[in-house]
């Protein structure tokens, strides 16, 4: 198994951690570690092979990088922060389908002779999957008032 598998379902724990926890700010980190892991690594593929998936795959975790940048804002309960998180859970969503999508269209491009590179671009797809489902745990937890109200 490739390291750099490993190292990424890292990142899956923190923000598995931060929705069981109801703590935003470990939520927000794995998403934004799993994208400093994404986009250097996306950027030096494209240098080796000038293929713009890489390109596209570097921008789109850049953009999740900038949307989890994690801080230590407490949820207050108002409508415009649960507006705003639900926004931000519903673009993570996106993102991480769209990197679903993405594996499934250019295999080869993403996986270029590594050893068992389908079982690498399955666990690719499982950890981009379970990226996408932990956005609509949280937007289910916000919509239904289960989230723990906290002042700063």
């Amino acid at each position: 198994m490739d390291a750099l598998v490993l190292i990424a379902t890292i990142p899956v724990f923190i923000s598995l951690y931060g929705v069981i926890k109801k703590q935003r700010f470990f939520f927000l980190l794995g998403y934004f570690l799993f994208s400093f892991l994404v986009v250097p690594d996306e950027i030096s593929r494209y240098i080796d092979s000038p293929d713009i998936s890489h390109i596209l795959f570097a921008v789109v975790f850049g953009l999740q990088a900038i949307l989890t940048f994690p801080n230590k804002l407490n949820y207050d309960g108002t409508k415009v922060f649960k507006s705003f998180g639900i926004k931000t859970m519903a673009s993570l969503f996106l993102i991480n389908i769209i990197a679903v999508l993405l594996i499934n269209l250019h295999p080869e491009s993403l996986v270029e002779d590594v050893p068992n590179n389908g079982q690498t671009l399955n666990i690719a797809m499982i950890i981009h999957g379970v990226f996408a489902l932990i956005p609509l745990v949280g937007c289910y937890l916000m919509l239904s008032n289960k989230m723990e109200i906290k002042s700063n």
